[in-house]
């Protein structure tokens, strides 16, 4: 569960809808996140049982994406809510796999098909950049994309750098946004790092 001070929520009005995108792990909706692992979409995943997932988005800090319509804004004007806590349609995810402090690895990262094309994904990947950059003990987030867009909107809204194309699977980078701590150090030949990152 991420700490109460990493509770955050954001919106934006696109297209007629209200998106909120929130780090409250109790409006995600877990069948809607398998459903994602099950299709093409997540190539790289597959469902799990939904004790295994629970257990797998407590223990990462996540980000649930949810579309309003009108009625669901309506509804939330008349309880009184600000829309951050209605919980909408999830049609997009990020999990970043973390400490709260030095490292942070993102994986999991989709905006469903119906909802592509309006600059979510963008968005999304600014929320987190956001929250990155209020941790000054961050050495660095890594993540591995593959695509030629996917890498440009990474370096785009994260200022994530390409370190390598791993040789395990071709076309996949593997990319490095550099927090406060992670300066990288110049050493002199033959000088040994002592094990430290």
């Amino acid at each position: 569960m991420p700490p109460p001070h990493e509770l955050r929520a954001w919106t934006l009005q696109r297209d007629g809808l209200t998106y909120t995108l929130s780090t409250d792990p109790s409006l995600l909706d877990l069948a809607a996140i398998n459903a994602a692992y099950a299709s093409d979409m997540l190539y790289w995943a597959k469902p799990l049982p939904p004790a295994t997932l629970k257990l797998c988005v407590e223990q990462s800090l996540c980000f649930g994406l949810y579309a309003h319509g009108t009625h669901d804004q309506s509804q939330a004007a008349t309880n009184g809510s600000d829309g951050h806590g209605s919980k909408g349609e999830m049609i997009g995810f990020a999990r970043l796999i973390t400490d709260y402090t030095t490292f942070g690895y993102l994986t999991d990262v989709y905006v469903l098909a119906a909802h592509q094309g309006r600059g979510l994904g963008k968005w999304m990947m600014r929320c987190l950049d956001e929250v990155l950059n209020l941790w000054p003990h961050l050495r660095r987030c890594v993540l591995f994309t593959s695509g030629a867009g996917a890498v440009r909107m990474y370096r785009e809204t994260l200022g994530a750098k390409d370190v390598a194309e791993t040789s395990f699977l071709r076309g996949l980078v593997l990319m490095e946004k550099a927090g406060p701590a992670g300066a990288v150090v110049t050493r002199k030949k033959g000088e040994e790092d002592g094990g430290r990152e």
